[in-house]
């Protein structure tokens, strides 16, 4: 019998091991696959600056190609530990190093290429149902499933990588073993003495001091850029505290010497199980934290956005208008709104100047000015100011302290060859109106003298609340017609430096504010879910592939426990125990983590006292998560019965 021929039968043989083998890669492929999709889909590219997205796709991008890298390593590492005795075989019979080298080679190209083309094909299809489905549930319209060859490119690029540093490794561990150690190396324990609970202390340290470092670094305007490194700190503490201190509280349970002889199997089995899990359960506890931190984040500002729009824009709408722009009568303004069934309940109108100026890259900027007549018939407080000096409304709310906001360049004109010069003494951080962005007020005789000396523009702000502003999008779509239309038919401004009519006569209004509010929000939720599913399926499948990659093992290991006496029911238990604990236990873990960065994150919102709807919705999609883990964790327990127990 050739040599061909031998392989080719232990090939067959051992079918499952290289079925195994190929569907962790194809797996592997997919999720890079259905990642890119998201992440170079062209719409999410154009707005990923704009909406914030760069800052939704940051841990969450790192975390999943962190996964990603461990679970090819991963599955080549089991793959490879199974094949080294059958290649210690190979050798005894004849086979020389380059003769192993290139059935290694010729085994994962012809694996590794299936695979690609597998991974590509189901991407394709997972990654379309994904979409789907979720723009079924949020009301994206800008947003679409697409395919490029970026996408393709990527992926067999970040797969290749990966696979063929795996495989390199491989190569090189068999190539420098004798026959001896390839034919033994299933019989070799892993080493996982020399654990010190000192050093698992750090790990918890790192973890508690990452988390408070966040809490305190997170309420600066900064805060957020520190992020990714207190993440990466928490990872890190929390490697090291798995790895560490499994022994050292089973040594605090040994202490109770009535419970500990009772658990005695379960306990020595758990203690040396996690000695080998560590690096899997500090992955799946990092994703189920992160999944839990941006599901919720994402989930509590998508359904807060009504009272951020509120906020945002006191009145249902704004804009303003000239003696030949937007100027429409009061009567056809009732007129529009009552069409639409939505009539005006209220309409304010205040005086107000605009000064218009070009910085040295000629960027139109535009100064407002109001009277301190007319902001104190607004303002339930009236305010004081003297002449030559002004109060700066930033026209939004400021959290911490708001001196640092002050206008550095006060306002300066010349006057009969004189430089006059207004000097901001008071600050007002509030949202008072639509439409406007910063304001100055001055007194109004200084006012009046600002506006002889400098071409600027008299205009009026209308602010107006109608019925229902949650249904004033059609009424609001046809204000924007009937302007369009009055303004065709008047002249152009003649004011220095001023921007075009449609830059500056637009309608600020709730309704518009709601709409792409929800868009950007929209965007967030789906791909924060998008990276829920991809880490939820991730997770549990990095603890299935470890509970039954060593399954012969575990055959082993129960045939010994038969022979001492134990029962199939004792057995039953103590497999549900372990396999209860390796699912529960990351996900606790992850929970708690989850928990303590939102606590922390909050504080940029004012702290989770003044948010406690985030802490509804957290243990909400928590509940979620646990009631899906449970089904998943019954479907392992119940194969592992049917593996290691009903075989007897």
């Amino acid at each position: 019998m050739t040599f061909q021929k031998i392989v080719w039968k232990m090939a067959k043989y051992h079918y499952k091991k290289y079925l195994f083998y190929f569907l962790c890669n194809s797996a592997a492929v997919l999720f890079i696959f259905v990642f890119m999709t998201l992440y170079l889909n062209e719409y999410i590219v154009s707005v990923k600056q704009i909406e914030g997205l760069v800052y939704v796709l940051s841990i969450p991008g790192a975390a999943l190609i962190m996964f990603t890298i461990f679970f090819i390593s991963y599955a080549h590492q089991i793959f490879m530990k199974k094949r080294r005795s059958e290649f210690g075989l190979f050798m005894t019979l004849g086979m020389t190093n380059r003769d192993i080298a290139k059935l290694l080679l010729l085994e994962n190209s012809v694996i590794g290429l299936v695979a690609l083309i597998v991974g590509l094909g189901s991407g394709v299809i997972i990654s379309r149902l994904i979409f789907w489905l979720l723009l079924k549930s949020v009301d994206i319209t800008d947003f679409a499933f697409q395919l490029n060859v970026n996408m393709f490119t990527y992926t067999v690029g970040a797969f290749f990588i990966v696979f063929i540093i795996s495989i390199g490794q491989s190569l090189y561990m068999t190539m420098s073993r004798n026959i001896i150690d390839n034919v033994k190396t299933e019989k070799i324990t892993e080493n996982t003495a020399h654990k010190h609970p000192a050093i698992g202390g750090i790990g918890v340290a790192i973890v508690v001091g990452s988390i408070v470092g966040l809490y305190v670094t997170y309420t600066d305007s900064d805060g957020g850029e520190y992020l990714l490194l207190w993440a990466l700190g928490t990872f890190l503490g929390l490697y090291i505290a798995l790895n560490q201190l499994t022994s050292f509280l089973i040594g605090l349970i040994k202490k109770n010497k009535h419970f500990y002889y009772r658990k005695l199997l379960y306990l020595t089995s758990l203690d040396y199980k996690y000695k080998q899990f560590t690096t899997i359960m500090t992955i799946v506890t990092i994703m189920i934290m992160v999944t839990l931190l941006y599901s919720t984040i994402v989930y509590h500002l998508y359904k807060e956005t009504e009272k951020e729009v509120v906020e945002q824009n006191p009145y249902d709408i704004g804009y303003i208008s000239t003696d030949s722009k937007n100027n429409l009568s009061a009567e056809e303004l009732d007129r529009i709104f009552a069409e639409y069934g939505n009539p005006i309940r209220e309409h304010l109108t205040f005086p107000i100047y605009f000064h218009f100026q070009e910085d040295y890259d000629g960027y139109t900027y535009q100064l407002a000015l109001m009277p301190l007549s007319v902001f104190n018939e607004f303002s339930d407080n009236p305010y004081l100011v003297q002449p030559n000096e002004l109060i700066y409304h930033l026209n939004h709310e400021v959290t911490g302290e708001i001196e640092s906001l002050y206008y550095r360049n006060d306002l300066r004109f010349s006057s009969n060859g004189e430089e006059v010069i207004y000097e901001t003494t008071q600050v007002i951080a509030e949202k008072h109106f639509n439409y406007l962005g910063d304001l100055f007020i001055l007194h109004d005789a200084d006012l009046a003298d600002y506006k002889e000396n400098i071409n600027g523009m008299d205009a009026t702000l209308h602010l107006i609340h109608v019925e229902n502003w949650q249904e004033s999008e059609a009424a609001v779509l046809a204000l924007e017609h009937a302007f369009h239309d009055y303004n065709a038919k008047t002249p152009l401004l003649d004011v220095d430096h001023v921007p075009l009519e449609e830059e500056l006569f637009y309608i600020d209004s709730r309704v518009d504010g709601y709409e792409s509010t929800m868009n950007a929000n929209g965007i967030s939720f789906f791909v924060t879910i998008f990276f829920s599913i991809l880490f939820f399926i991730g997770s549990f499948l990095l603890l299935y592939i470890q509970l039954f990659s060593e399954v012969d093992k575990e055959e082993q290991r129960i045939q010994k426990l038969y022979r001492i006496g134990i029962t199939s029911k004792e057995v039953r238990k103590l497999i549900s125990q372990e396999i209860t604990t390796l699912f529960m236990l990351p996900t606790l873990l992850g929970l708690i983590i989850a928990l303590l960065y939102i606590i922390a994150m909050a504080q940029d919102i004012g702290g989770i006292v003044e948010n406690p709807l985030m802490l509804v919705r957290f243990f909400m999609l928590a509940g979620i998560y646990f009631v899906i883990l449970t089904v998943f964790m019954n479907f392992a327990r119940k194969k592992m019965f049917r593996d290691l127990v009903d075989f007897k």
